[in-house]
C-alpha cells in the first residue's frame, strides 16, 4: 500500500512540474507572437537583402528582446518534450522513446540560431561593409538567409515529436485536443520546411502556422496537467 501511495504521489508531482514548464512555455511563446506582430508592425517585413542588413545595423532593445525570448521559448519547449518523453513513456515505452531522439536536435539547432543573433550578428556589424555577404546570411528575419533555413530545419526535426506525442496525447481521454493541435503543429512545421526547399511561398508559411498550433496546444495541455490530469 504505502508502494502504491508513493507511486501515486511521485506520478502526481511530475505531472504538476511538468504543468508548470508547459505554463511557461505557454507564457514565452504568447510574448514571442506579440513581439513578431509588433515587430513586422513597426518595420515591415524583411524580404530583402538590404533590409535585413538594415535591420540588424539598426536593432535596438526590440532585437534584443526578441531573441532573448526566443531563447526561452527554445529551452521551455526542449524541457517540456523531455518531460513529454518521460510522461509517455508509460504508455508507449518505444514511441516515446524515438520522439524524445530528435528534442536535443532542435534545442541545439535553435540555440544556435537565436543566441547567435546576439552574439555573433552585433560582431559582424561593427565590421560592415566587408562583412555584409556573410551578415545577411545570419539575419534569421530574412527568410532568403541560411540562418533562416536552419530554424525552419529545427522546427521541422521537432515536428517528429510533435507528431508522435501528439498521437500519443489524444489517444488519452482527458488530452485529445491537445493530441491534435500538437500533430498538427508537427505536420505544420514538415510542410514549411518543404516548401522553403520547393521555393513556396505558401507551402513555407508552414513554420508559422505550426507556432500559432503549438501555442493553442498550450492552453489546454497546461490547463489539464496543473489540474493534476
Amino acid at each position: 500500500m504505502s508502494g502504491d501511495r508513493g507511486t501515486t504521489v511521485e506520478a502526481a508531482v511530475r505531472t504538476s512540474s511538468l504543468g508548470v514548464i508547459s505554463a511557461l512555455c505557454l507564457i514565452v511563446t504568447v510574448v514571442w507572437l506579440a513581439l513578431l506582430i509588433y515587430g513586422i508592425a513597426l518595420n515591415g517585413a524583411v524580404e530583402t537583402r538590404e533590409q535585413a542588413l538594415d535591420l540588424v545595423s539598426e536593432r535596438g532593445a526590440l532585437f534584443t528582446l526578441t531573441y532573448v525570448n526566443a531563447t526561452l521559448v527554445t529551452l521551455t519547449a526542449t524541457a517540456l518534450f523531455a518531460g513529454l518523453s518521460v510522461d509517455l513513456g508509460s504508455d508507449a515505452s518505444l514511441w516515446a522513446a524515438i520522439g524524445g531522439v530528435f528534442v536535443p536536435v532542435y534545442s541545439l539547432l535553435n540555440l544556435a540560431v537565436y543566441l547567435s543573433q546576439i552574439t555573433i550578428v552585433p560582431r559582424l556589424v561593427a565590421l560592415r561593409p566587408e562583412s555584409d555577404l556573410l551578415l545577411a546570411q545570419l539575419v534569421q528575419q530574412w527568410n532568403g538567409s541560411a540562418i533562416s533555413m536552419l530554424n525552419n530545419l529545427g522546427y521541422a526535426v521537432l515536428g517528429i515529436p510533435s507528431i508522435i506525442f501528439g498521437w500519443l496525447l489524444a489517444r488519452r481521454r482527458s488530452l485529445p485536443v491537445t493530441g491534435v493541435l500538437l500533430a498538427l503543429n508537427g505536420v505544420a512545421c514538415i510542410v514549411g520546411i518543404i516548401g522553403i526547399a520547393a521555393g513556396s511561398e505558401v507551402l513555407s508559411l508552414g513554420s508559422l502556422v505550426g507556432g500559432v498550433l503549438f501555442l493553442a496546444a498550450l492552453v489546454p495541455l497546461s490547463a489539464r496537467l496543473l489540474h493534476g490530469d
